[in-house]
């Protein structure tokens, strides 16, 4: 059938210029040209995860790699005991696999949609590294991303190391404002991130209950509250005091 084969290829034509679009809005990507954006998406679609879906586990083959087009993503490390590690958490515009599948190794850690639904470009492997062949654009696109994904890593291990649980909190919570953070009126801030207690306690290596209980009482001072979407700060100056005071207590 002559017409449904022409409908067939307009809607893949249109598909496939959509996901250039949206390649393109990318900052990451920003500066190639649509030759050089073509190369990159040759193969790719868009993918939707629910909160708490995995993009991949730790082991997986690595033949793709995602650019985070809306949401958050946590990336999670587990120990021989079990237990999840957070070890970084990714925005729109991030890549995330990128070194797995320069090296077609294998994911190192899980990736899991959080706080909300998330869509990715998911590009492939194979695409990526017959586009470094001809493109520097690419190739410094490339390092852009590998540079941005071990900053936020780096994060990471500040939050973890700036001390007592407090402090460690207000390290975090002063790192998602910074990320994701956007003015909600006033000297309030919003951020569009929905951790639940035990994931905070996973990234600032903390027991759920304890972190529970220092929450609380900043909530009941007025310093921040929680909304379905995520939470708002008012007294980012105490979050910044805490973490100007050395050795801070519980």
């Amino acid at each position: 059938m002559p017409g449904a084969n022409r409908r067939t290829e307009s809607t893949r034509q249109l598909e496939e210029d959509a996901l250039l679009e949206r390649l393109a809005a990318q900052p990451l990507f920003a500066e190639l040209d649509a030759a050089d954006l073509e190369r990159v998406a040759r193969g790719a679609r868009l993918r939707r995860f629910a909160s708490g879906e995995p993009l991949w586990f730790a082991g997986e083959r690595a033949a793709h790699f995602a650019v985070i087009a809306t949401g958050v993503v946590q990336i999670r490390q587990m120990t021989l005991t079990g237990d999840g590690i957070v070890v970084g958490l990714f925005r729109a515009g991030e890549a995330i696999g990128l070194s797995a599948a320069l090296e077609h190794g294998i994911f190192p850690a899980d990736a899991l949609a959080i706080g909300g639904q998330v869509e990715v470009l998911w590009l492939r492997a194979d695409a990526l590294d017959a586009a470094l062949l001809g493109s520097v654009a690419i190739g410094l696109a490339v390092n852009r991303a590998l540079l941005q994904h071990t900053a936020a890593l780096r994060a990471k291990i500040d939050i973890v190391s700036a001390g007592t649980v407090p402090r460690r909190l207000a390290a975090l919570i002063s790192y998602l404002i910074e990320r994701f953070g956007h003015p909600a009126g006033g000297d309030a801030i919003a951020v569009g991130v929905n951790l639940n207690r035990e994931e905070i306690a996973e990234l600032v290596s903390a027991r759920a209950e304890t972190v529970i209980r220092i929450l609380s009482r900043w909530q009941k001072a007025g310093w921040l509250t929680t909304r379905h979407e995520g939470f708002e700060i008012r007294r980012a100056d105490m979050l910044q005091r805490i973490l100007e005071t050395p050795g801070h207590a519980d």
